[in-house]
This record gives structure tokens, sequence and C-alpha cells, in this order.
């Protein structure tokens, strides 16, 4: 799963992000809810860490709230509405989206020696 750093960096920095709003479903579950997360180019893509999606609430665009963007590392819905449209280009009222949660989230190790 593709992710800006700014958004993967939101796990660890103390926004205590907690879920990923996409416009398409994930898997989730054990063992096939585990996923990388990618950043960059998709012809040079750099590895941020892993995850496990947990849970998948669908809602609608309209419907998302502050409670959301707070669990998505934003502090209120007007930034994670901002950044949902920086990402994605326009998004209708009626759009579904998916809410999901995670755990397990773990930065890729860096090795020193490279």
């Amino acid at each position: 799963m593709r992710f800006t750093r700014g958004n993967w960096n939101k796990f660890f920095d103390g926004c205590n992000k907690i879920t990923t709003i996409r416009l398409k479903r994930h898997r989730a579950g054990n063992h096939v809810g585990h996923h990388n997360a990618w950043a960059g180019s998709y012809n040079k893509p750099k590895k941020l860490g892993t995850f496990d999606i947990v849970k998948v609430v669908s809602t609608h665009y309209k419907e998302l709230n502050d409670n959301d963007a707070i669990l998505d590392g934003f502090s209120d819905i007007v930034s994670l509405r901002e950044e949902l449209e920086r990402l994605n280009g326009k998004i209708a009222d009626t759009c579904p989206v998916y809410i999901h949660y995670c755990a397990n989230v773990k930065k890729e190790e860096v090795n020193p020696y490279v």
C-alpha cells in the first residue's frame, strides 16, 4: 500500500494515527491483512515498513467527521479532506471511502552500512 512519507510518519510522531482512509478497500484479517508500506515512485519504490489491517469500515466521503480525522492523524476534518483531495483529486460527497484500522505498524529497519 502506498503512503506519502508524511502520512506514514503520523503513525510514529505522536499524532496517534491508527487508521488510513482510502477510496479502495484493502484486505484485512489474519495473514491476508499484512501489508507493506511503500513511498516514492512506482519505478523506484522505497519500503517504509509493514502493518496489519485489522478492520475495514465503509462510509461515504460526506460522512467523515473530526473523530475520523483524528484517528487518521489529522487535527480536524478540514485538514483530512484537504489531504484526501490533494492525493485523489475532487471527491464526490457520495463516494464510498474505506477506513482501514491498522495494528502492528513497524518502520523498515535501516541498514547503516548500506
